[in-house]
């Protein structure tokens, strides 16, 4: 017997590249296709591998538009159109974009309920924007239009909160799918770790906030059986393996780029680094203890310290102290952490079941 669709539910999305929030995007609207919703996806440009991962009763419209702004009239009037009773948004620069509307929208479409779901901590991510105080203002006078801003992280809720007034925001941690993770974790690596050496694993884009350049100078400072392997590409890979050499360390790091699946990597490693300068939430780090796998992290705004629960699935050190975090990465790979009771941990406070019920209690509640 056929599911009435008693709701419909519109995501947009700028892309649907490789990336955290088109990941989400498309996990939550997989969930919803399920559900009592007729679920549709508004996209601004075309291409984007990610396309694939969608569920095929899920709607795509396909805005083949060069940019948001110039595809923000098509996207509202679509959003009429379809008679959205829920539309989501999952990026910031595209929920700033839409919020300017919501008022006039909800005129022509007076029970619909428009979510956002921020990925940064926006104070951060605006002083690397283009016009840091545009966005700003825009954020202080616009956020509040929408009926929810779900943010991943008590981090990221303060700062919404102290900077710009927003006083609708609700913590949901990002979910993570287990059953997927371990199953891509049990295929073959392509690229073999060396048993002899402590081998320490990073997953991340090669971008300036995730500051590797940090890491390689933690490596140098490391004895010489720790090899560290990066899985990620970017504009600073380049520049990295630069430092590498500069560092003498060439010998002891591996660049694999960009991988389909890193999972298989989490698996077999000893230990999980991540040195970034910020982040919303990074999912990585519940991914890596998923798979039983330890973190040393630094303490970034970004909701790293909700994650790690020091001395249980990892340990975390005060930002850019290079000298600390090496010297806890020599206590970590031979502390007794139990693999069982991370991936426990990890389990029952982040599993696709537990998060998602709660994205489904805001999206029906009026």
């Amino acid at each position: 017997m056929d599911v009435i669709k008693s709701k419909v539910l519109v995501g947009t999305i700028h892309n649907l590249h490789i990336g955290g929030a088109q990941k989400m995007m498309i996990s939550i609207l997989n969930y919803f296709s399920t559900q009592a919703f007729e679920v549709h996806l508004i996209v601004f440009t075309s291409d984007g591998i990610l396309k694939r991962e969608l569920a095929e009763n899920i709607i795509v419209h396909e805005l083949n538009s060069t940019s948001i702004g110039k595809g923000m009239f098509k996207c509202l009037k679509l959003i009429h159109k379809l008679k959205a009773s829920v539309i989501f948004s999952g990026i910031g620069h595209l929920n700033l974009a839409l919020a300017p509307f919501i008022p006039f929208m909800k005129r022509l479409l007076p029970h619909s309920k428009w979510i956002a779901r921020e990925t940064n901590i926006v104070s951060l991510q605006n002083k690397d924007s283009k016009y840091p105080k545009l966005f700003d203002w825009l954020y202080r006078n616009y956020y509040d239009n929408y009926d929810k801003v779900i943010v991943q992280s008590e981090d990221m809720k303060k700062d919404l909160k102290i900077n710009y007034g927003v006083a609708n925001s609700i913590v949901i941690n990002n979910p993570l799918n287990i059953e997927k993770i371990k199953k891509l974790a049990n295929l073959s690596l392509e690229t073999e770790f060396n048993k002899d050496k402590i081998n320490l694993l990073s997953v991340a884009g090669l971008r300036k906030e995730k500051r590797h350049d940090l890491m390689l100078e933690v490596i140098s400072l490391l004895p010489i059986q720790y090899h560290l392997t990066i899985v990620g590409s970017g504009e600073k890979e380049v520049t990295l393996k630069k430092l590498a050499q500069d560092l003498k360390i060439e010998n002891r790091i591996t660049f694999l780029g960009y991988q389909v699946n890193p999972y298989t990597y989490m698996k077999r490693a000893d230990l999980f680094l991540l040195t970034s300068e910020r982040e919303g939430f990074p999912n990585v780090l519940l991914e890596a203890n998923a798979l039983g796998l330890p973190i040393i992290a630094f303490a970034c705004k970004g909701g790293i310290e909700e994650i790690i629960n020091q001395g249980v699935n990892g340990f975390y050190v005060p930002f850019s102290k290079s000298k600390t975090m090496a010297k806890k990465i020599e206590e970590a790979s031979i502390y007794n952490f139990n693999t069982n009771s991370i991936i426990e941990y990890t389990i029952k406070s982040y599993s696709y079941e537990n998060i998602l019920s709660k994205y489904k209690e805001i999206f029906l509640n009026k």
